[in-house]
């Protein structure tokens, strides 16, 4: 069943929500899918958008046609012109006219710019004593990381402590699950300790301490 996003009458007059297509071609039957009512409106006429879809490094260059209203974190599904492949989009930001806005209609947009998230690379920060360690790992863009949970990388184990999100802060309570898509860096224990070092340089060595009881008994002896 087609869907498309639209603002509704009843429970969202100002932002787009989604709609189910009941019927028709050019006037449609919408039912908003938030609320349950059902309203008329012409079917949004779709317009040919340039669109810059940056994955990693790379920039790829593609059109898209779109309707309707398009904001800054949907997800869209763009074809790439040379190659044909489907790639899953979230848009970052639009181009109408000559300034950068975060909504608007299709047909005002000039250039649509866009990330890859149907796999994408999650950046990784290892803390090792003093040292911060940088890594890499490829994953699909619904892949969850939980706080708290160990990831192997490169052979590695390594302890999720916190991650930064994108477009906020840091989410560090244990059990926290993130879609790799939402990751800006993900923060890591190596789990590793390194020996305390004395003043003079020698390793220093630290004994289990001894109970009260076990004392008072070496004493009597």
């Amino acid at each position: 069943m087609e869907k498309i996003d639209t603002p509704c009458p009843s429970c969202s007059p100002l932002a787009p929500v989604p709609h189910v297509i009941l019927k028709g071609t050019k006037e449609i039957l919408l039912q908003c899918e938030a609320c349950r009512s059902v309203h008329r409106e012409n079917r949004p006429e779709k317009k040919l958008v340039r669109v810059i879809v940056s994955r990693g490094e790379k920039a790829i260059h593609a059109r898209a046609l779109l309707s309707g209203i398009i904001s800054k974190g949907d997800e869209l599904v763009i074809d790439d012109e040379k190659t044909g492949e489907a790639t899953l989009v979230q848009v970052t930001s639009l181009e109408v006219g000559d300034k950068r806005k975060d909504s608007a209609v299709a047909e005002d947009i000039n250039t649509l710019w866009a990330r890859a998230i149907d796999e994408v690379v999650v950046k990784i920060a290892v803390s090792r004593g003093g040292i911060t360690e940088s890594m890499e790992l490829r994953v699909p863009g619904e892949q969850e990381f939980v706080i708290g949970d160990k990831i192997k990388v490169n052979n590695r184990e390594l302890k999720i402590i916190r991650i930064k999100i994108r477009e906020g802060g840091f989410k560090s309570r244990k059990g926290v699950a993130i879609k790799a898509k939402d990751i800006r860096r993900i923060y890591a224990d190596s789990g590793i300790r390194e020996p305390r070092i004395s003043r003079a340089g020698e390793r220093v060595v630290i004994k289990k301490r001894e109970s009260v009881w076990s004392l008072k008994s070496k004493r009597k002896d």
